[in-house]
């Protein structure tokens, strides 16, 4: 029961729409921002750094919080469990219950998921591909920044099927639902990506 307990609550913690919280208390509609995804780059892009800062750190530490505390006190060491906590604020942000489930694109929070499953990392790769990318491109469509994302997780790929082979399979359990999720919220993005390149 305890596990469960440590899943649903981090289900909830990802599930709170900071980016869209702010743009009430802003009067903006972040539907009617670029892609209309109500994630924290919008929220930037309507109201500038400070909004947009402030909400891209709250959607990465929902991702790793409250689970680091489970893990730090040592009342949570099932390396599964941690997985599927960690996926499950993923989950919490691109479907959140606030929105009918209708979320974000949940990048941040994975972002976060993958710090607490290796601390730097996975981050780093992930980050790395992204800046990479940004150096090529300065100004992008979200098109482009979806296309972004699968070339993150398919290099991060990489890393995870090494530490699988090495360390057991539950990044692996992780990693297929990340990807699973950020699937299903870039699909349509990738589609309009790889169509507009031929």
């Amino acid at each position: 029961m305890f596990e469960i307990f440590v899943i649903a609550i981090q289900f909830l913690s990802g599930s709170i729409m900071y980016s869209y919280i702010f743009a009430k208390i802003n009067n903006v509609d972040l539907s009617k921002v670029r892609d209309g995804n109500p994630g924290s780059s919008n929220l930037w892009r309507a109201k500038g750094f400070k909004w947009g800062v402030l909400a891209l750190g709250l959607d990465y530490f929902k991702g790793t919080f409250p689970l680091f505390l489970f893990i730090a006190s040592g009342s949570l060491t099932n390396k599964y469990v941690i997985s599927l906590a960690a996926l499950a604020a993923v989950a919490g942000h691109a479907f959140s219950p606030m929105l009918k489930f209708k979320g974000g694109k949940a990048v941040a929070t994975t972002f976060g998921a993958w710090s607490v499953l290796t601390k730097w990392e996975a981050p780093v790769i992930l980050g790395g591909v992204f800046s990479f990318f940004s150096l090529l491109k300065r100004k992008t469509t979200p098109e482009e920044d979806a296309f972004r994302v699968l070339l993150g997780l398919a290099v991060l790929s990489i890393y995870v099927l090494y530490k699988a082979l090495n360390q057991g399979t539950h990044l692996l359990v992780f990693h297929l639902g990340d990807f699973t999720i950020l699937t299903l919220k870039h699909w349509k993005d990738w589609k309009k990506f790889f169509s507009r390149s031929k």
